[in-house]
């Protein structure tokens, strides 16, 4: 049974982190995932043995390499590589089905009837995410808080109070334009729509309105406070879901250089070269950066910029991968790439990146969000009409 717990926290503990979302994420976010992540989950995703710089590989330590004469070593050694091989869906239901049947074990009952448990969501069924885009609920709930605190503070107070939904919801319309939230809005497939938008806002204002009733408010508190709240949440929205997004930009802008590898040389991009070009580009990326530390510092957005800054040198690498990678006999040699690599990260992506931020190191030229499909080039980003839609009117 104590194994069973323990393998239930495991699993149960995996699946809350895959269900954290974006407006989950705590302040800063490059706290939580890290300055900069090379792999997305140090997932392979150009196929081989191993899972990357962090990944378990088919390399183990523990392997006998004694050259034992034993006759069945060989087929010991298939029967082992064959166990690594990932499970059939049909195993893996059952493992689920098995971890279902164990919550109920472990948690008992909520429903009252043996065998059944509201707790445990049916495996199959895809979670409702209406939650997520139900901002009028919020609203509801905001107004709610309210209520409760005039009914338990408010005996004698004669000021009406002016907090309501529609006042809440023209608040949030100016806030949302205000902040330009709308701009991420119009990037096409990136699921940034106007009800998740106006949501996250919206849970941060939650979390803040008790504070309007510390002291002796008596349970009053005007519009003209719930509105300072809404414009300040939607500013710390904007800042968030800005820099999520360079984030997720400058990972691909890895994955990216790597793919490039393969479509200019094919199969003589081996394992080593992989990994080394992982390593070499992030700290090429870092080497670039540096003359920008100050400036990054002070901006209110300077995460959000950092990742943009690898997302340049990244596709500045990129678009030189075949001077890179390339010698007279087909592939140059993994340190001929990798000196190729931080000659090209100083003498041709810093100059990209001067023409980005501007050749004030310490106050950069006004930067807008940009889609996650949108490459850099020695002249700027590349976009075009495709990128884009129209964002939502309002209400």
């Amino acid at each position: 049974m104590v194994r069973h717990l323990h393998g239930l926290m495991a699993a149960c503990s995996g699946l809350a982190f895959l269900a954290l979302g974006v407006a989950s994420l705590p302040e800063p976010a490059h706290a939580q995932l890290g300055l900069f992540i090379p792999r997305i989950g140090g997932v392979n995703i150009y196929g081989g043995g191993r899972g990357g710089r962090h990944g378990g590989g088919n390399r183990h330590s523990g392997d006998d390499d004694t050259g034992s004469d034993d006759s069945g070593s060989r087929k010991d050694h298939n029967d082992h590589a064959a166990t690594l091989a990932a499970p059939s869906s049909k195993v893996e239901n059952a493992v689920l089905h098995q971890v279902a049947r164990l919550n109920e074990d472990a948690l008992g009952s909520t429903s009252g009837d043996s065998g059944t448990s509201k707790g445990v969501t049916a495996l199959g069924k895809a979670a409702s995410k209406e939650g997520e885009r139900d901002w009028t609920q919020k609203v509801q709930d905001i107004i709610a808080k309210f209520k409760n605190k005039q009914n338990q503070e408010g005996k004698g107070v004669t000021t009406p109070g002016d907090v309501t939904e529609h006042a809440i919801e023209q608040s949030l319309e100016s806030a949302i334009k205000n902040a330009k939230l709308d701009t991420f809005e119009s990037f096409l497939g990136e699921n940034w729509s106007g009800e998740r938008l106006r949501v996250m806002v919206l849970d941060r204002v939650e979390g803040d309105v008790d504070s309007l009733f510390r002291g002796n408010s008596r349970g009053y508190a005007p519009m003209q406070e719930v509105d300072n709240l809404i414009q300040r949440a939607a500013q710390l929205t904007y800042r968030r879901i800005f820099e999520v997004s360079e984030l997720l930009a400058a990972n691909h802008g890895s994955a990216l250089f790597v793919q490039r590898l393969y479509q200019t040389h094919g199969g003589l991009v081996n394992e080593q070269l992989r990994e080394v070009a992982d390593d070499v580009i992030t700290r090429t990326s870092s080497e670039a950066i540096s003359k920008f530390e100050a400036g990054l510092r002070q901006d209110a957005n300077g995460f959000a910029l950092r990742y943009r800054a690898q997302r340049i040198v990244f596709d500045c690498l990129s678009e030189n991968v075949e001077q890179i990678s390339s010698s007279e006999t087909g592939i140059a040699t993994t340190g001929e790439i990798r000196q190729k690599i931080e000659d090209t990260g100083k003498n041709v992506c810093v100059t990209w990146l001067d023409h980005q931020f501007g050749p004030d190191t310490r106050s950069f030229q006004a930067q807008k969000p940009m889609p996650l499909r949108v490459v850099w080039s020695a002249t700027g980003p590349k976009d075009d009409p495709s990128m884009y839609g129209r964002a939502t009117d309002g209400f």
